[in-house]
């Protein structure tokens, strides 16, 4: 089975990430990611094709992969505030770029939609004229509540490929129990949509103990470095946005998978976790809806917080990352759209 991953960036990486798994652990799949641009941020897996950046040999042989693919995932993330076209423009823009119709190929076309290039305009890609065209509708945590809701219509999780250890996660939370004072880390990508105003704001009016907790609000980093400081942090608090996003994302996983205990707002997920999971809930915690709940919430569970809780809040956390996590569920998600 071949996988085609096509972006104009790959937001997040997150189709990157799942190439990477399938090509590593799914046994008789190859994969390949292959985007218009270089990734914006430094991450640690890189795309397999930049198209504005190759050269005509590697051009040739991108388009013989797509042509035998047997599914082809497309990130439709070109919209960014311009008009809706009439077309998907991420395939416009490949087609152009390799010199053929991509929709001509025989496979099964599957869209992924990220962020506000849906969020702001899904009425008309919920009647998108070329919409018959689609095997399947792949949707990020917050925005399958805005969906048609068929059949074809379904969330997937935002991913990061990690080689998941229970183990040695829940060890390495313990350890950081162990230093003082506690860190609490804020890293916004946009300091309006993330809500790190009101965050700061509600971490001041804590007045915390800086013998037992400090707080650090950081912007402009590079990536590696994001990495770090999650790697040292007990909490992490992703972003209060209950009138926009409402759901988590990438930055979160990373998070959660460098043992915090990690906060957002999740008010728009419900549904999603519904039809991903059978309940309705996960382990990121939620910051509620109002700036009053995000105060009390940050000071039971923070301020007021202690290490058994803690830990019992980790292990249920790490529990659920090895269930929906695991290579196992991404290699048999792919397959049952290669068998269907």
């Amino acid at each position: 089975m071949k996988i085609s991953f096509l972006s104009t960036y790959d937001f997040a990486n997150v189709l990157t990430e799942y190439s990477h798994c399938l090509n590593t652990h799914g046994d008789g799949i190859e994969s390949k990611s292959i985007s218009i641009h270089p990734h914006r941020f430094s991450y640690n897996k890189s795309h397999d094709y930049d198209l504005n950046v190759v050269n005509q040999e590697k051009i040739l042989k991108c388009t013989q992969f797509i042509r035998e693919s047997d599914i082809i995932v497309f990130a439709e993330e070109s919209w960014e505030g311009k008009v809706p076209h009439s077309t998907y423009t991420t395939l416009d823009q490949l087609s152009s770029i390799l010199g053929f119709d991509i929709f001509s190929c025989d496979a099964k076309f599957c869209v992924w939609h990220p962020g506000s290039c849906y969020r702001d305009v899904h009425n008309f890609y919920n009647n998108h004229p070329l919409r018959h065209k689609i095997h399947k509708h792949f949707y990020g945590i917050d925005l399958y509540r805005l969906s048609n809701k068929e059949p074809n219509d379904i969330p997937i999780h935002a991913y990061q490929y990690v080689d998941f250890n229970y183990n040695k996660f829940i060890s390495d939370f313990k350890f950081k129990l162990n230093k003082k004072p506690w860190t609490i880390l804020h890293v916004p990508s946009n300091v309006n949509t993330k809500g790190t105003k009101q965050i700061n704001q509600s971490i001041e009016d804590l007045n915390l103990d800086p013998n037992k907790f400090q707080y650090k609000a950081l912007t402009n980093i590079p990536h590696p470095q994001v990495i770090e400081e999650k790697k040292k942090s007990i909490f992490y608090i992703d972003q209060f946005h209950p009138q926009g996003i409402g759901g988590y994302g990438v930055s979160t996983l990373e998070s959660l998978f460098n043992s915090n205990v990690t906060f957002s707002t999740i008010n728009n997920i419900a549904e999603s976790m519904l039809e991903l999971t059978g309940k309705d809930g996960c382990p990121v915690i939620s910051l509620g809806t109002t700036t009053g709940e995000l105060g009390t919430i940050l000071k039971a569970l923070v301020q007021n917080a202690t290490e058994e809780q803690l830990i019992g809040h980790m292990e249920a956390t790490g529990q659920w990352l090895e269930k929906y996590y695991s290579t196992e569920s991404v290699i048999n998600f792919f397959k049952s759209i290669y068998n269907d």
